[in-house]
């Protein structure tokens, strides 16, 4: 019984210190993106967003869905940028989220830019990054 608490502490402390380290350094990319984006370096900026997106960082996250939008470092695509500004949204990004129905109205199929919001959600949404550190903790544990 002992070794399956040890287990839990150190599952519990790991989970508790990533954020910290993670945001940490989210900082600090998402700076070097916002100077990439002011010099007018979009597709290096894009890339630090969509990196930072792919680690749930809503605001990077509302960054890349305005790139898509404007054409900026990828090719103008209104469904993905409504996808991106539902998943900014689900951290508490308003702006997205105010643009995500205009975003919608301009695609070409409201089904096709719903479904790819869905496909991120669960790639990329709270639950499934949380779910992903959970399982990472646990096998950490577990060596």
């Amino acid at each position: 019984m002992k070794p399956v608490f040890a287990a839990a502490w150190i599952l519990l402390f790991a989970l508790a210190q990533s954020p910290a380290l993670l945001a940490s350094d989210d900082m600090e990319n998402r700076a070097e993106a916002d100077r990439y984006y002011q010099q007018g370096d979009f597709k290096k900026a894009y890339r630090m967003y969509f990196k930072l997106a792919k680690n749930g960082n809503h605001y990077a996250q509302g960054r890349v869905a305005r790139m898509y939008a404007r054409g900026e470092g990828r090719r103008v695509d209104f469904a993905e940028a409504y996808a991106w500004s539902v998943l900014a949204g689900e951290g508490g990004e308003t702006i997205p989220v105010m643009n995500s129905e205009k975003l919608l109205a301009q695609t070409d199929n409201p089904v096709t830019a719903q479904e790819k919001a869905e496909k991120l959600e669960k790639k990329y949404g709270k639950r499934a990054l949380a779910e992903k550190e959970f399982l990472r903790a646990e096998r950490a544990t577990q060596r």
